[in-house]
């Protein structure tokens, strides 16, 4: 332990927020809503054992208030404050250490906001404390118990770390610009057991003092966002009152609802891919069917579809229509992200431009005590980053869409050509047969006049034989003959367009033979 690796009065404040009503997106996944509050009653009295539940001490769901914003804390079982407080003595490095902090249940707007402070105070009985080691942040998050993967909070969580530099490491951070952030890991390290740390993001400066951030919002599977704040000047710690943690409560609310709607994105974007390659791949499949070379040939002469095309073509034309809504839906959630990403972007720079006019109103900060650049960078380069993406997601899918429903109307087309075509020659059977029916019984009603019937049914002898036939079987003989002879006539015109094509192929072949 080094005078550099210690810190004055450290916190750490635990932004978390979950769902307090079902989406619509996610009627098949519900939610648990009071999980939050349940893991927070675990974080107090398992992990920090600070002898406080807070389990009873906020409002059931059916007791909450009307409002947009509404403390849930339950004021007669926390002494009339805002929020549920502990405290905490222990032992660490030799030295015997007051802990203090907080709990406050939130609802804001469609959402549940957990608000946990932990930190060793400034005072104690009105003597300052002494400085820390960075080592103490291991007694604020015993078992990673305020990581992401515990506190499984639904749109995700901030973790700010703060605490007050020396006058020696003030002097140390301008003579070496990688002091800061080599202060910052150690913190980190101490904070989160293990090996999975978030990566060092960006630094800056805020109110005043500089700032670090870790985890890239655009690293959804190993995400974890942890500020770490070193205060070393007078007008930060004047900013950052009750007021401003309040405003924060809102920043990052509304900061972790866009990171939920731009990871929930990429799901949505790696599930709509595969569907989009295998509506290609199906939409191939059938085309590729119709162009086989039996297909090709029975075309060639007229024959059309068989049974088993047929059939496959009215199931491909069936299950394309239920196929295409689906695929619309998946297109309709991106969307729903996208928009999400935009109202919250919107919501969080108005909550910045509010914070901006309520430090110049003061009238005794500097510029840069009041400049909010370092938080605007999410709203102004982040966001419009995510909905780009996004945006050109849609632009790539959307031919998806376009392709089911032309080759639902192409194969729509085929169907109902089919159809015709059998129609059409089951009329002319149809008439075939009437036109034979029809000779065949004016064939038989002339009878009389061709062959004498007195007497009846008498031996009619055949030319160039030496038997003769009885003139009623050779009357339907006759009139059967000239039944078939119009049947074929009618049907050998009907089909005539039929042999002048396989005549034009036939031709066409010979031409392509070798000569020999």
């Amino acid at each position: 332990m080094t005078e550099n690796s210690k810190i004055y009065a450290p916190n750490v404040y635990l932004f978390a927020y979950h769902l307090c009503q079902p989406l619509e997106s996610e009627s098949s996944s519900p939610v648990e809503f009071a999980r939050l509050w349940q893991k927070c009653d675990e974080i107090l009295q398992t992990k920090l054992a600070v002898g406080k539940a807070f389990n009873g001490s906020y409002l059931s769901k059916k007791d909450e208030p009307a409002g947009w914003r509404v403390n849930l804390i339950k004021k007669e079982v926390v002494g009339q404050r805002n929020s549920l407080a502990f405290a905490k003595n222990i032992s660490h490095e030799n030295q015997q250490i007051s802990l203090k902090g907080f709990a406050q249940p939130l609802r804001i707007d469609d959402s549940y906001a957990l608000g946990l402070q932990i930190r060793v105070p400034e005072k104690v009985n009105g003597i300052k404390t002494p400085a820390v080691d960075v080592s103490i942040f291991k007694e604020f998050n015993p078992d990673n118990c305020l990581l992401p993967d515990f506190v499984q909070s639904y749109f995700g969580q901030t973790l700010l770390l703060t605490a007050w530099l020396s006058v020696e490491q003030n002097h140390a951070a301008r003579a070496d610009s990688q002091f800061l952030q080599a202060l910052g890991k150690q913190c980190l390290e101490k904070l989160i057991s293990g090996q999975n740390l978030p990566d060092f993001y960006r630094q800056g400066e805020l109110f005043g003092s500089p700032i670090l951030e870790y985890g890239n919002p655009s690293q959804p599977d190993s995400y974890c966002h942890v500020i770490i704040w070193f205060f070393n000047s007078s007008a930060t710690d004047e900013i950052w009152d009750e007021t401003r943690y309040s405003d924060f409560m809102d920043l990052f609310l509304y900061r972790n609802k866009i990171l939920r709607a731009y990871h929930d994105s990429r799901k949505l974007y790696a599930v709509t891919r595969e569907e989009y390659k295998q509506i290609e791949l199906d939409i191939d499949k059938t085309f590729k069917y119709l162009q086989r070379d039996q297909y090709q040939q029975r075309q060639s002469k007229g024959a059309g579809l068989n049974e088993e095309e047929l059939k496959y073509l009215e199931t491909q034309m069936i299950e394309m229509p239920p196929r295409a809504v689906k695929y619309a839906r998946m297109l309709i959630d991106l969307e729903f992200r996208q928009n999400t990403i935009a109202i919250n972007a919107q919501n969080y720079q108005d909550k910045l431009n509010q914070i901006s006019l309520d430090i110049k109103a003061a009238k005794k900060y500097n510029d840069s005590d009041a400049d909010l650049s370092f938080l605007a960078a999410f709203s102004k380069e982040t966001c419009p980053q995510f909905q780009r993406q996004i945006q050109a997601d849609l632009g790539y899918f959307k031919h998806g869409s376009g392709l089911l429903d032309q080759a639902t109307e192409a194969i729509r087309a085929i169907v109902a050509i089919e159809e015709a075509y059998r129609n059409a020659k089951l009329e002319v059977t149809i008439q075939a047969v009437g036109f034979g029916l029809g000779v065949a019984g004016v064939v038989a009603g002339s009878s009389p006049y061709l062959i004498k019937q007195d007497p009846p049914n008498q031996m009619v002898p055949l030319p160039f034989l030496k038997v003769g036939i009885n003139s009623f079987a050779l009357v339907l003989l006759i009139s059967i003959g000239a039944g078939v002879v119009v049947w074929g006539v009618v049907m050998l015109s009907a089909n005539s367009q039929n042999l002048l094509g396989k005549f034009k192929n036939l031709l066409n072949r010979n031409k392509q033979l070798p000569p020999t």
